[in-house]
């Protein structure tokens, strides 16, 4: 029996379940899971899919059009024609051309054999299409990013929570000698009551980052398209120092960036939109075909089978000559847009850039503050423990004790903020390069 139960908790550790059940995550595992699983995706996919029918529509313009047609008169009351007198008869002559029942049935072909705006709409298809796998890698960058960002999030209260249980650990062990010095009267009771504070107030500090770890955790889930129905633990960072670690570029090139790109196509889409306006000002010339037949009679009967059929061929030139300034507005408004369009990618790349060098800095501030807090951080907890053992070999004061306490725990707080630091400048200092794909490959 308890063969078998070792060997089902090995199964679960093999599966990457915990004994309640919870799936263990990684970093890597749960960016691929958001980028496979997010709605999003599906957007971006209709969006690509639309794209591909507006191309199809544009071409389709180029492409024979046939229709045909069948209507059937019954004319209740004919039209009467009056014939003057003098011509024919001394008196005027009132005549009723034409049958009761009249029958026609057309089919008609039309070609489009030169149209200006129809060929610059076929050859923006194309810069349509990639803005729209464009936009859909833009959405992979960004659920990549937040799914990182409330990742790290959930990292920096596992590692408070950490702390929080050390030191609890630490306060109840201390309790346990101020209770045992209370008792023999060594100790005023004020002492062993601040000790008990603090150590409530660690317990409730504890339960607050318990339910924000769990807020966490519903954001991360949120961010990769999971169900907040799901049990999962994230995998921790082995050395989470090494994300500060990052080779020196100053390679950047704001034409790799999909933002600029976007801004990029769009302003290319805004010159055939141009070129489309000054194009309604040309001529068109299309040919037709028509072939029918027409079924005439007085009887209902025989409306259907006494059929006579015609055909026509032509050519049609259409010239503009005046549309009251409906098409040169047009035209102005579309060429302040393009200027528009060149403006914004300028201020993208400058944007961009300013981007770039600021998530630099900041990355190289939060690395060096993470040097810095980590060697505070170790100096404290050694004067702490130091003071730790005078206090209980009795030569220092409990006062001296809590204040090399609250000096480690001030040191604690500020790696952790350093640490947040860290962790976000380096993300921020990715998205700016638009290199947030390659960087999550390191994980």
């Amino acid at each position: 029996m308890k063969k078998n139960k070792i060997f089902f908790y090995l199964i679960l550790f093999v599966l990457g379940y915990d004994v309640h059940g919870q799936k263990n995550i990684s970093l890597k595992e749960c960016v691929d899971f958001a980028l496979k699983n997010h709605v999003s995706n599906t957007v971006y996919e209709n969006e690509i899919a639309i794209a591909n029918q507006k191309s199809r529509e544009a071409l389709a313009g180029y492409l024979p059009q046939v229709s045909t047609n069948i209507t059937f008169d019954d004319n209740l009351k004919r039209q009467v024609s009056i014939i003057p007198a003098g011509a024919f008869s001394p008196t005027e002559i009132r005549l009723q051309f034409g049958t009761q029942y009249n029958t026609t049935g057309t089919a008609q072909l039309d070609q489009v054999l030169y149209d200006k705006s129809m060929l610059v709409g076929i050859k923006a298809a194309e810069p349509n299409n990639q803005l729209s796998i464009l936009k859909k890698e833009q959405n992979q960058d960004n659920i990549i990013y937040n799914t990182v960002s409330a990742y790290f999030q959930v990292l920096v209260y596992l590692e408070q929570e950490k702390i929080t249980l050390e030191n609890e650990k630490k306060y109840r062990e201390l309790l346990d000698i101020l209770k045992l010095r209370l008792e023999k009267g060594v100790i005023k009771k004020t002492d062993y009551d601040r000790t008990k504070s603090s150590l409530n107030n660690i317990i409730s500090q504890k339960s607050i980052l318990e339910m924000n770890k769990q807020v966490a955790l519903n954001k991360l889930k949120h961010a990769m398209g999971m169900s907040l129905d799901e049990e999962i633990n994230v995998i921790e960072f082995s050395n989470y120092e090494s994300l500060a670690i990052v080779e020196k570029d100053n390679n950047f090139q704001v034409n790799n960036l999909l933002d600029y790109r976007i801004q990029n196509n769009n302003a290319l889409l805004q010159e055939f939109d141009v070129k489309r306006k000054q194009a309604a000002f040309m001529p068109t010339v299309s040919m037709y075909a028509r072939y029918g037949a027409t079924s005439l009679n007085n009887e209902f009967a025989k409306s259907f089978s006494n059929w006579f059929d015609f055909s026509t061929i032509g050519l049609k030139v259409s010239v503009p000559i005046f549309s009251g300034y409906r098409k040169l507005s047009q035209l102005k408004q579309a060429e302040i847009s393009l200027l528009n369009a060149k403006a914004n990618m300028q201020i993208s790349a400058n944007n961009l850039q300013l981007s770039f060098k600021n998530s630099n800095a900041q990355l190289l501030k939060s690395q060096s503050d993470l040097i810095i807090n980590r060697e505070n951080l170790y100096f404290a907890k050694q004067v702490f423990e130091s003071s730790d053992l005078e206090y209980q070999k009795g030569v220092s004061t409990l006062s001296d004790l809590l204040n090399a306490d609250y000096s480690y725990k001030e040191a604690q707080s500020n790696y952790i903020t350093s640490l947040i630091n860290v962790m976000s400048s380096r993300l921020e200092y990715e998205k700016s390069k638009g290199n947030l794909k390659s960087y999550i490959n390191q994980f």
